[in-house]
């Protein structure tokens, strides 16, 4: 039992994040406004977003005018909460992200009413999804190859149910299904699903602004760009931080394992390795010695193939406990490079929880409770000054953060996280739960798993957002 007295809490200061000139903020929007995307004034950056368009005909043309008057700015919602809800700059040449959307007749490719007319005939909700990828799949891929977009954009068909059971009980969607498709195809293009709702504001959708500043940051990521960056210093080593996850296989005993690279831009790379087993003393799962030091040596050679060097350090996040014979392996491939590397246990769930205030406020922010050495809590999740509120639904829960080989104190490795937690590109704003090595784990492995070990499947992480 832990007693009051053996409980520190703190509150960490926001984390700072990087972008165009250099320039500082805490928060994504508000720094994009100021002082443009990270690659502002970077040779090579992404200047223009050329953008294919696949839908059937009605959905393309208002899908078009959408983009189109979007990236022309929108204006805040009206509220009291200016900083919560900020106006949408749009995306022009000298705005926002400083790069105008491209289009052209090349670059869109129209399904029509009878090549749609085989999700409608399927019999069942597995088969409708199934002829909803292979339609999809198909016209993304013809796109593609014959015309040069760096994003396309797929206008969800209509007659597409949201998920289908199968008999291992373990549920298929349109999205994982049609990413799979497409991520073992030659050459592959990162794609961005939309619905109708979502460009119609239809009730239920966020405000315009908020959807706005959404969908063109995930769009100029994929696209190449680099909307901002953690904060880093010449006078500290780089660093590398991997995400090792697992999804669950049809038997329930195995479960596939997936190392998620970024680096501090947050360019990201994914890698797949061996089966991993549930174990019998904590029902979680775990790779052997072998495995683990060959899970993370294929992750840093896969970082060096793409950024052309390797880091100075690693941080490795997993979903579940370390073994010692997983320390072991891991420690062992940072040790053959060499580089130093620290280990962190995140869970996703912990069963204390803190309140602020005699009214039970929220907790801020960047709370961290220490409950011991090895166990601690931080509320990645919670009211945020900067916001002037709470910008959750729910009660907010905190991330437990179990050190396992640490070299920093721990509360340097927590604003690590924090930060991370801003490399989100769906959500532009400081919402997010997880960092960004775990905040679609589950999501990844989902994707892969429809993918057979012998295929090689597209490492950048773009094609599975």
């Amino acid at each position: 039992m832990i007693g009051p007295d053996s409980i520190h809490v703190e509150v960490l200061d926001e984390p700072m994040l990087e972008f165009g000139n250099a320039g500082l903020h805490q928060e994504q929007r508000a720094g994009i406004i100021a002082h443009g995307p990270a690659d502002v004034g970077i040779e090579g950056r992404c200047e223009a977003i050329r953008v294919g368009l696949v839908g059937d005909g009605q959905a393309l043309g208002e899908l078009r005018g959408y983009l189109e008057s979007a990236a022309s700015g929108l204006e805040a919602k009206e509220t009291d909460l200016t900083q919560l809800f900020p106006e949408f700059p749009g995306c022009t040449a000298t705005a926002g992200f400083r790069a105008p959307l491209v289009f052209s007749d090349a670059s869109t490719r129209a399904m029509g009413r009878k090549e749609l007319a085989c999700i409608s005939d399927a019999a069942t909700p597995a088969e409708k999804i199934k002829a909803a990828v292979n339609l999809c799949a198909a016209a993304v891929s013809e796109l593609s190859q014959g015309a040069a977009v760096d994003v396309v954009v797929l206008a969800r068909p209509p007659g597409i149910p949201d998920g289908a059971g199968d008999t291992r009980g373990v549920g298929d969607n349109f999205h994982d299904l049609l990413k799979a498709a497409l991520i073992s195809t030659p050459a592959p293009t990162p794609i961005q699903l939309i619905r109708p709702a979502t460009w119609r504001g239809s009730v239920g959708t966020e405000d315009p602004a908020t959807t706005a500043w959404n969908l063109f940051s995930a769009l100029f990521y994929k696209a190449g760009g680099k909307p901002w960056r953690l904060q880093t210093s010449r006078t500290e080593p780089t660093r590398c931080f991997v995400g090792i996850s697992f999804a669950k296989l049809g038997d329930g005993q195995l479960f596939a394992s997936v190392a998620q690279v970024f680096n501090e831009l947050g360019d990201g790379v994914i890698v797949r390795g061996a089966l991993a087993e549930r174990s019998k003393h904590d029902r979680q799962a775990h790779l052997s010695s072998v495995d683990a030091r060959n899970l993370l040596n294929d992750a840093l050679e896969r970082y060096r193939d793409v950024h052309g060097n390797l880091p100075a350090t690693v941080t490795v996040h997993k979903t579940s406990s370390f073994t010692s014979s997983e320390r072991d392996g891991f420690l062992a491939a940072a040790d053959a490079v060499p580089l130093k590397c620290e280990l962190v246990w995140l869970t996703n769930s912990d069963s204390a929880m803190a309140i602020r205030g005699s009214r039970r406020y929220p907790p801020l922010r960047g709370t961290l409770v220490r409950l011991s050495e090895d166990e601690h809590l931080l509320y990645t999740h919670g009211s945020v000054p900067y916001y002037r509120t709470y910008p959750g639904l729910y009660v907010p829960r905190p991330v437990g953060l179990r050190p396992c080989s640490i070299e920093r104190p721990v509360e340097a490795i927590a604003r690590e996280i924090l930060s991370l937690t801003k490399l989100n590109w769906n959500r532009a704003r400081m919402e997010a739960r997880m960092p960004i090595t775990l905040l679609t784990a589950r999501r990844v492995g989902d994707i892969l798993r429809h993918v057979p070990s012998s295929v090689a499947a597209a490492p950048q992480y773009a094609m599975y957002m």
